[in-house]
């Protein structure tokens, strides 16, 4: 694998791309986000933001002013926070699509606690555990068609309440690297929706079609194209305000948010991932497909931001990245999705890629040259 020269990505991420000095385009975006003159007016954009506010509350919405889906994770908080501050009428909606965990529900319950009105919405299970079953098996992705709800359903309510502002999270494409056009877009489509969240098209028309499910039973999971008519506006809130881990984790402390003691697994961090299991899952096949996995996300920002030395950071990666996954989760989840271990890990190993992956003297899997540059 190649990896990236001043982070370590490597090439097998998907829509990555290098430039001529073998830096990656997540870590050119990062260059934009730091040059004041060049680069990225943050001043400018955060009076956007406001102007954006103040348009929203002179709609005079019936119910709401704003809605934000939330995890309870440490940047939904940070939205919640920042809308808070500027006196609107706020719905935060919590899609619950899978495993959660006792933490996980302790920080989603913050929200309500904040000041914003929390709806959760679990979909109905048999219909759920199936699409997951089929992510798992098909394409090596079980949040696959949970990733499409998580986008598409704040939407639908935000329609249906008529709804003018709805703030979402991150750009992935410009954060973490991926088509240059749709990274400078602050607004979601359904472009950016068909290729990030239903990855590269494998959405809900696609799974009605192709596994004969009827798509009245998963129009939730679908982008609604009706909102690029109407008078709400979907943005993605690191257009406007610099996205950074630890600045949203201090916020998120201040009002109660909970770490664990130490790392469970597949990262160095203890305050990522841990609201809910089946995205471990989900990382791990990350791994065996491109060989990096959450612990290479979370180095690679940390290397940009300048906590980590991009050395110390190869030393955390090694260490966690590739952790094989422990009975706590897998017993979960073959047990929520109705399947035995055999036939679980047998789908995970026809997802490894042996292209990255080779066997040792004794029959252990490990990737050559991993890390080396």
């Amino acid at each position: 694998m190649k990896y990236c020269r001043e982070c370590l990505m490597p090439d097998t991420k998907p829509y990555i791309s290098f430039d001529e000095k073998g830096v990656c385009n997540a870590c050119r975006a990062h260059h934009l986000k730091q040059q004041h003159l060049e680069g990225i007016d943050w001043k400018t954009r955060e009076k956007e933001f406001d102007q954006m506010v103040l348009e929203a509350k002179a709609k005079r919405a019936p119910f709401y002013d704003v809605l934000v889906p939330v995890s309870g994770g440490k940047d939904s908080l940070t939205q919640v926070h920042r809308l808070l501050k500027c006196d609107l009428r706020i719905l935060a909606v919590n899609v619950d699509y899978g495993i959660k965990t006792e933490v996980g529900w302790h920080n989603l319950m913050l929200v309500a606690d904040m000041g914003a009105n929390l709806s959760i919405y679990r979909p109905t299970q048999p219909l759920h555990r199936r699409l997951i079953y089929i992510g798992l098996q098909d394409f090596g992705d079980p949040d696959l068609l949970s990733h499409t709800l998580l986008h598409a359903y704040p939407l639908r309510v935000a329609l249906q309440f008529k709804i003018p502002l709805v703030i979402l999270g991150e750009n992935s494409a410009f954060e973490y690297g991926g088509d240059a056009k749709l990274a400078q877009k602050n607004t979601i489509t359904r472009e950016w929706f068909s290729q990030y969240a239903a990855n590269k098209g494998h959405d809900a028309k696609f799974v009605s079609e192709r596994y004969e499910i009827p798509f009245e039973q998963l129009r939730l999971y679908d982008f609604p194209d009706e909102i690029e008519q109407s008078e709400t506006r979907a943005v993605f809130m690191s257009y406007f305000f610099y996205w950074d881990s630890e600045t949203h984790l201090e916020i998120a402390l201040k009002h109660g948010f909970k770490t664990l003691d130490e790392a469970r697994e597949g990262t160095y961090r203890n305050y990522v991932g841990i609201d809910e299991k089946i995205n471990r899952i989900h990382q791990y096949i990350k791994v065996l497909k491109f060989g990096y996995g959450r612990a290479t996300d979370h180095a690679c920002e940390d290397i940009r931001a300048g906590r980590l030395a991009r050395e110390e950071a190869k030393k955390l990666v090694r260490q966690y990245d590739l952790q094989d996954l422990s009975d706590d989760y897998v017993d979960d989840f073959v047990k929520y999705i109705g399947i035995s271990r055999d036939e679980f890990f047998a789908v995970l190993e026809k997802y490894r890629n042996t292209r990255i992956w080779a066997k040792d003297a004794k029959g252990k899997w490990y990737i050559p040259y991993h890390l080396e540059d």
